[in-house]
């Protein structure tokens, strides 16, 4: 080949995009220097930040409008299977955090390494749902059930055999060498169930106080993730500025969240939380507690409570500028601005805690289970303290409420035959003292 042909060729080779150039090389043409020029190949167009964004926000919304509707439809079949949630919610949450360090495991010769985390978990799990139905006498009450009324007396004598088991059988598994990297991975699972175990189980109470105290708080934590979302792409790092003009960085833990994002998402939030509760007041399913599990929503009725029922308040101000003396509103109202305050400034440190533990592992999701969300911890970080946070405030200012006539029952049905004697006894005896009773034998 001569020389003006070889540097025809280069020249040809060099106007072809690499892919052309590639395909070349790959001896599709057995002689270059007879080949015809080939037209240059376009590359295919990339998409823009802008539209990767506008995708990124469509399948956020997708995927999160679905997971609201399940959450919906799942609340509408009863106490029970919200509960139910809770639980499966708690195994894949377990899951996906242990994994965290399962994957990046040194050794993978320990034994009993999976079986000894998951006896660790179901033995703690079990503990804390025996003892909130044994011990919690509100839902103690719900349990109709004799047999299994029986059952929850040995939960605790249970839960000590399997709590021996599990201390024995991980002691024995403890290898020479390895005794450092073994506590490291015990102490990881024993912090994993505090999150996921001890944390959570202040939802059972929520659940059955009312699915108000359920829905209400996760809404909360889902309206404050959102608009923070949608605040800090429209204003992200435009407000807060320094004197020089850059911007104020938020976190930097997590470098995409902003002062505008945060600050927005807050004030969104708290004017939510004052208004959401008319909606949710007005459906007696979601206000009414839990008085028997295998009465339907649907048949749920009761007298609703004084944080439900509408009041005047006056207002002398409004009186004064354009004659309005009162206005109605619930204090449920009133209650709700504290949880919603809450879930603007304490509750998105829950996120920013999984992803100090994303950054600590170089993880962009605990899981890939939700489009658009990461894992289940990716969707309920925030939700966890939020949840204890609204039984704390439950039970400190609200409180059960007076217990109903069918809950006594029920208790007493569970007392042996002649404590139910004695109590009747009793109660008559108090009746008459009290003058509601006439005397009779």
């Amino acid at each position: 080949m001569s020389t003006l042909t070889k540097s025809n060729l280069t020249k040809r080779r060099n106007a072809q995009p690499p892919e052309a150039a590639s395909d070349t090389d790959a001896g599709s043409v057995s002689d270059a220097g007879d080949a015809p020029p080939q037209p240059p190949i376009a590359k295919p167009k990339e998409h823009s930040k802008g539209e990767a964004k506008r995708s990124k926000v469509v399948k956020r919304l997708v995927f999160g409008t679905g997971l609201m509707v399940s959450l919906c439809g799942i609340l509408a079949m009863g106490h029970v299977a919200t509960l139910a949630l809770v639980v499966v919610v708690q195994i894949m949450m377990f899951r996906e955090l242990v994994n965290v360090r399962y994957n990046a495991r040194k050794f993978d010769d320990v034994p009993l390494f999976r079986t000894t985390q998951w006896g660790w978990f179901f033995t703690c799990l079990l503990y804390s749902y025996g003892q909130a139905f044994y011990v919690n006498e509100r839902l103690y009450s719900l349990i109709s059930s004799t047999a299994m009324a029986t059952v929850l007396r040995y939960v605790e004598l249970a839960c000590m055999i399997l709590y021996s088991a599990m201390l024995v059988t991980t002691v024995l598994t403890l290898k020479k060498d390895k005794y450092k990297y073994q506590m490291g991975q015990l102490a990881w699972t024993m912090a994993v169930i505090v999150i996921v175990v001890a944390q959570v189980q202040s939802f059972i109470e929520n659940i059955f106080n009312g699915l108000f105290w359920f829905l209400f708080p996760v809404a909360l934590v889902i309206c404050n993730d959102s608009m923070a979302y949608f605040c800090g792409m429209g204003f992200g790092k435009k407000l807060f500025k320094r004197r020089d003009g850059t911007p104020i960085p938020f976190l930097a833990l997590s470098p995409n969240k902003t002062w505008e994002g945060f600050v927005g998402g807050g004030v969104c939030t708290v004017i939510f939380a004052f208004w959401f509760p008319v909606v949710l007041s007005r459906m007696s399913f979601l206000i009414c507690p839990c008085e028997d599990l295998s009465t339907p929503i649907w048949r749920m009725a009761c007298t609703p409570s004084d944080v439900f029922v509408p009041m005047p308040y006056p207002t002398p101000l409004l009186e004064s500028l354009i004659g309005v003396g009162a206005v109605t509103l619930r204090p449920v109202q009133f209650h709700a601005l504290p949880l919603g305050l809450f879930a603007s400034v304490v509750a998105p440190f829950g996120g920013f805690f999984a992803s100090g533990i994303k950054r600590a592992y170089g993880l962009s999701d605990f899981a890939a289970l939700i489009p658009g969300h990461g894992g289940v911890f990716d969707r309920v970080d925030c939700q966890l303290i939020m949840g204890l946070a609204t039984q704390i405030y439950h039970t400190t200012f609200i409180g059960a409420g007076a217990i109903s006539i069918a809950r006594i029952l029920t208790l007493a049905s569970h007392l042996p035959d002649d404590d139910q004697v004695a109590l009747y006894k009793q109660l008559k005896q108090q009746l008459q003292q009290q003058g509601l009773v006439g005397h009779f034998g």
